[in-house]
């Protein structure tokens, strides 16, 4: 039995539902929420299985694998008798593992970062702060730490703000550009390649930030294209988002800056 440690509206984990629905397999679930600056949701053996710490965590048997896009890449290997979600052909894997590389090059850590300065700061300042303390002090990832304490601190003025903007804005140019010519974003077949970078519209829609890109027809038929099918509503609709109201009225209320930052030229 496959077993998925997850929680609603990461990102991450949201890609991997994607996989698994696509695929129509069969799945547990065990929510983990790394993200309310609660350690204690966390297994106490969750560390040897992820060292980071973090969802999402698969399961299959014995054998344990974190990282979303390694998941979804096992899970290609793993149940090749299933629906598809990777091209036979070199050339388009080769296409598809370049879109997906973005993710570690970068985009997570700005969808972080932009996460943390709308409303996630609002969040923790609330949250006791021992227990908080505790969560940050059995958080391994230095990088996510450190830039946390910066964006908590600065908010919508936090110095990584600008360039996590502006970095969605180079992909979702990228992305559209690409779609003008092609159903997908590697080869002619909806892909991991898809199904991994849909998530990030969802989540900066969830900030009220969808009309920025609201001129980019073929990255928004493209969109519209995938939240329309049935693995899209099991995986991400259907599960929600306990935070949806407070990205909604945060967001509303930092869409004046973020627009801005969006229409600089770096």
């Amino acid at each position: 039995m496959l077993t998925l440690f997850h929680y609603d509206r990461s990102t991450a984990a949201q890609r991997v539902r994607l996989g698994l629905e696509e695929k129509k397999l069969e799945w547990e679930s065990i929510i983990v929420d790394t993200a309310l600056g609660d350690a204690s949701q966390r297994p106490a053996d969750f560390h040897k299985y992820n060292p980071k710490g973090l969802i999402p965590l698969l399961k299959d048997g014995d054998f344990s694998i974190p990282e979303s896009t390694l998941i979804l890449e096992y899970l290609e290997d793993a149940y090749p008798d299933d629906f598809n979600l990777r091209s036979k052909e070199p050339k388009e894997i080769a296409k598809m593992r370049l879109w997906m590389r973005k993710i570690e090059d970068g985009i997570h850590v700005a969808s972080r970062t932009i996460g943390v300065c709308i409303v996630n700061r609002h969040i923790y300042q609330k949250t006791d702060q021992k227990q908080l303390a505790d969560y940050y002090a059995k958080m391994r990832d230095g990088v996510r730490k450190s830039n946390d304490k910066i964006n908590i601190e600065m908010g919508l003025d936090s110095p990584l703000l600008p360039p996590s903007i502006q970095a969605f804005k180079q992909l979702f140019s990228e992305m559209n550009e690409h779609l003008q010519s092609h159903n997908w974003l590697a080869g002619n077949n909806y892909s991991l390649a898809d199904i991994s970078l849909v998530v990030y519209l969802t989540r900066l829609g969830s900030f009220q930030m969808s009309t920025l890109w609201s001129e980019m027809t073929a990255l928004n038929k493209w969109f519209e294209k995938i939240i329309s099918r049935e693995a899209y509503k099991k995986a991400v609709i259907d599960w929600g988002d306990i935070t949806a109201e407070k990205r909604r009225i945060e967001g509303a209320a930092a869409f004046e800056q973020i627009k801005k930052i969006w229409q600089q030229e770096f």
